[in-house]
């Protein structure tokens, strides 16, 4: 007997909350067991990217200790793991192999040579994204497709160890959280961490004449891609954002 559509439909959201919960607890964790948080976001993000990858020259842009290499290497891809800190590099559960350390807006590669990029949570720790938009134009080969996330700044999650006082702006924040917590920041507005906001990433996007923007979510309810669509509720309400991106000739 063949199920109803409604009950597939029923069924298939109920997969997806049953793995947004894990997900989310494994979040709650991040602090004393990141490996199992991002290597289970890193098998998620592979498992959604734009492409295919099995074969595929990938660029894992801001690789850190390697959970995305490891998970497209996985998957079949050939993959160039790039950082600019050698320190992120050492991470619990890396360093990934054959790892680069090169800046993401000035890549030593030659034009055109990848079939795909993948850049989680990086975005925000550059003071030049639209330096990083010119390097995705420029290595990824007409045609080919380039997966952006980053954390964006109103969003709860914004300030990322300066949270919750990075709502008091990216100078009163770490005054505030020093004389109130009191612990080191590991992110410090200004030195490794930026205010990159959705609306700003998407005029950036459309104003390049290499790029075009094939489709914008929350990173963690993909279904609700309608609130991108709302200035200023996007900006609090999405967590983290992720642009797909193709290269046009």
């Amino acid at each position: 007997m063949r199920a109803s559509p409604h009950a597939t439909s029923i069924g298939r959201w109920r997969a997806v909350a049953k793995d947004r919960v894990e997900l989310a607890r494994l979040f709650l964790g991040e602090r004393t067991d990141p490996e199992a948080f991002y290597e289970r976001l890193a098998a998620d993000t592979v498992a959604h990217l734009p492409g295919p990858v099995a074969g595929r020259r990938i660029l894992d842009l801001g690789c850190g200790p390697g959970h995305y290499t490891r998970a497209l290497r996985h998957a079949g891809a050939r993959v160039m793991p790039v950082d600019l800190d050698p320190e992120e590099l050492l991470l619990p559960g890396g360093p990934p192999e054959d790892a680069v350390v090169a800046d993401g807006g000035r890549l030593p590669v030659p034009a055109a040579v990848f079939d795909g990029i993948l850049c989680s949570n990086m975005l925000e720790h550059t003071p030049a994204p639209g330096a990083v938009l010119d390097e995705v134009a420029r290595v990824v080969r007409p045609g080919g497709w380039a997966w952006l996330s980053w954390t964006n700044w109103y969003s709860p999650w914004g300030g990322h160890d300066l949270t919750p006082w990075h709502y008091l702006g990216a100078r009163l924040g770490p005054a505030a959280q020093r004389r109130l917590v009191g612990r080191p920041l590991k992110h410090e507005p200004g030195r490794n961490l930026f205010p990159l906001h959705i609306g700003q990433m998407l005029r950036m996007v459309d104003a390049h004449a290499g790029l075009r923007l094939v489709d914008a979510t929350p990173r963690y309810w993909p279904s609700q891609r309608w609130m991108l669509r709302v200035p200023g509720v996007r900006e609090v309400a999405a967590w983290n954002c992720v642009l797909v991106i193709e290269r046009v000739a």
